[in-house]
């Protein structure tokens, strides 16, 4: 028998293992969680608002915010900060805001925390989400690494029972059959009608994807469908939806001839995703952030050029997503090496819409804003249409 014959049972079973692993058991059909949107005159029109706050910076480095509206009006910002990115005496810090004051700083998770909850070894840490399940309880998805780069990630599920002060209990989510490693998180969660989590996800080791991974409350795995990809890497998605069954994937280009904003798209809930025509919009392969807003619309933050992340920018799209008209610039500098990126989007109860975002990587910044502000130089239509069935799946 020749060594290549007689390798070929070997590389068969590990195809047979590997293909039984991404074998995950389809869940229930799944909708997702669309309120009513808010057509003009519901509420009395505020005056325009626009506030920017630098966050403190207990840290030489600062990187990969993000932001939540808690049910008492405050806001939770969270993001990974030490003396550089991996380095070993990164944690995770918190920030909490009420009327656009900071009200008290943290150290929320160090690695030797998540070492102590997950039973695993914990080399570096990154990529907070914060979210609150339906009961309330502040949840935090925290991407760790235990040996070699951010291709090695894992992804770790944390529960909270005081504000993000201490967490009282973590296991690390099984997302990949590559021995649990490559998966990573960075953007917010969508939640489902049944109370379920819909959480973009991605892959990074070797090949770049998208991954939608649906979980419970208590982080079990029910279902995952990878973003279909014909070329090129994509990663980091941000996903809004648009109705029960459509949403769109807005993706970071990972790739160096496709420096354009990628985009899939999903009918049935988000148990398919095929791949979409990309953005007109430059992208230097970096973050970018949507969300669905009140009255129906998206809203897109992004750095519109091919190189380099000097401009953060909004964008705004009344079509479910098919076009987008870019609206104001948030920052901007033509001083080499000048950063603005990792934006991170969210709306809270009183329609204020909060835009997180790493500043020159040395801190984070903050920027509240409501619609009135957003729409003085360019002021949708009246009233504002509810975008119909199936453009979510356009192509």
């Amino acid at each position: 028998m020749t060594p290549n014959a007689a390798r070929l049972p070997m590389l068969l079973l590990a195809a047979g293992l590997v293909a039984a692993a991404l074998r995950v058991p389809r869940a229930p059909e799944a909708r997702f969680l669309v309120p009513p949107a808010v057509t003009p005159g519901e509420r009395p029109a505020p005056r325009p608002l626009y506030r920017l706050i630098d966050l403190p910076q207990p840290t030489p480095s600062a990187h990969a915010s993000c932001v939540l509206p808690l049910h008492d009006g405050d806001l939770l910002v969270a993001w990974f900060g030490g003396a550089r990115e991996g380095a070993r005496d990164v944690a995770i810090h918190m920030a909490r805001l009420r009327d656009g004051v900071v009200e008290e700083t943290w150290v929320s998770l160090t690695r030797e925390r998540l070492q102590a909850l997950v039973h695993r070894v914990i080399r570096k840490l990154g990529n907070p989400v914060l979210w609150l399940d339906t009961a309330g309880r502040l949840h935090l998805q925290v991407v760790s690494v235990s040996y070699g780069g951010w291709s090695g990630s894992a992804v770790n599920h944390l529960v909270s029972e005081d504000g993000g002060h201490t967490w009282i209990s973590g296991h690390r989510l099984i997302l990949s059959p590559l021995f649990n490693l490559s998966t990573l998180v960075r953007t917010p969660p969508v939640m489902m009608e049944d109370g379920t989590i819909g959480f973009p996800c991605y892959h990074e080791f070797i090949e770049k994807w998208g991954l939608w991974t649906r979980i419970t409350a208590e982080g079990r795995v029910l279902e995952q469908a990878r973003m279909q990809r014909y070329e090129g890497g994509r990663l980091q998605p941000a996903v809004a939806a648009t109705d029960p069954t459509h949403a769109i994937a807005l993706l970071r280009s990972g790739s160096r001839h496709q420096r354009r904003i990628q985009r899939n798209a999903t009918e049935d809930g988000g148990q398919s995703w095929p791949q979409r025509r990309a953005l007109p919009i430059a992208n230097p392969d970096s973050a970018v952030a949507m969300i669905r807003l009140e009255d129906g619309s998206l809203l897109l933050a992004a750095n519109p050029l091919e190189t380099g992340r000097g401009i953060l920018q909004l964008f705004h799209s009344l079509d479910a997503g098919q076009t987008w008209t870019p609206l104001r610039i948030v920052s901007r500098s033509d001083e080499p090496g000048a950063e603005f990126s990792y934006p991170f989007l969210a709306q809270d109860a009183s329609g204020t819409i909060h835009l997180a975002y790493t500043h020159l990587r040395q801190g984070i910044r903050l920027c509240s804003f409501n619609l009135e502000w957003l729409y003085l130089e360019n002021p949708p239509p009246k009233p504002l249409v509810e975008p119909s069935a199936g453009t979510g799946g356009a192509p």
